[in-house]
């Protein structure tokens, strides 16, 4: 149950909408929304690694969390451990409470993951020693100043839920905006994806061919897809951010 509840957060539904389909009452999906679920007895899952390990991981969540991390997250070595971490903006909090959901549901049950609020964003984060396992991409400096391709099995997860991916980009390094052209006399929504990394880029426009999502280069690190059926395929998994 807590797992379904999870899941339903983690794809930006309303606290109505999943007392509604799960029978837990609003008042409690708010609280496991805020503060997490109810954690009880660390279970092994939460633990065991699914590289090493062979423990199954809910795919879906880790395309999206793959697209976070790729976007506007970092691993960091924090003692005998790693922190993965990905920002939001502090005035987006379904992002947040769906940044944390996801976290939560590829660790497994029984983790924990943290919010905390900086200036204009928010860093949610979890401490695992198999992070880098998760996101063989980690390595010292910035993302565009080293080679970015994905293993085998996370191809393979990207191409199964490349919606999911997207969302995960657009959602960290993206945005959703109204072009004013013409004095203002004419408005249309795009969305773009900026980043620095060249094979980021190139993930995000293979994804957008995946499902038949134009696009074209605006700048030399910008993706934008502006063409009204491209904008309305992402509208339709992703929409504005809130």
């Amino acid at each position: 149950m807590v797992d379904g509840v999870l899941r339903l957060v983690a794809e930006g539904c309303t606290d109505s909408r999943i007392s509604h389909e799960t029978g837990i009452s609003r008042s409690t999906v708010q609280r496991w929304r805020t503060l997490g679920p109810p954690v009880g007895p660390r279970r092994p899952s939460a633990s065991r690694c699914p590289v090493c390990d062979g423990r199954e991981l809910d795919r879906a969540a880790y395309s999206y969390l793959l697209g976070l991390y790729l976007g506007d997250g970092h691993i960091a070595r924090t003692g005998r451990t790693f922190r993965l971490c990905v920002s939001q903006d502090a005035r987006y909090a379904l992002l947040v409470s769906m940044a944390k959901a996801t976290i939560l549901l590829v660790r497994g049950q029984g983790a924990s993951v943290c919010a905390v609020a900086r200036v204009g964003c928010v860093d949610v984060s979890s401490y695992w020693n198999h992070w880098p396992c998760l996101f063989p991409q980690h390595g010292p400096g910035r993302k565009h100043e080293r080679r970015i391709q994905l293993t085998g099995w996370q191809q393979r997860i990207v191409d199964a839920h490349p919606r999911r991916f997207l969302r995960g980009l657009i959602h960290s390094d993206g945005c959703r905006v109204t072009n004013r052209v013409w004095a203002g006399k004419y408005a249309y929504p795009r969305y773009s994806f900026t980043n620095n990394s060249g094979e980021i880029l190139q993930l995000l426009r293979s994804a957008c061919d995946a499902i038949g999502v134009p696009h074209r280069d605006s700048k030399w690190n910008t993706v934008s897809i502006a063409r009204r059926e491209g904008v309305a395929a992402l509208d339709a998994f992703i929409g504005p951010k809130r």
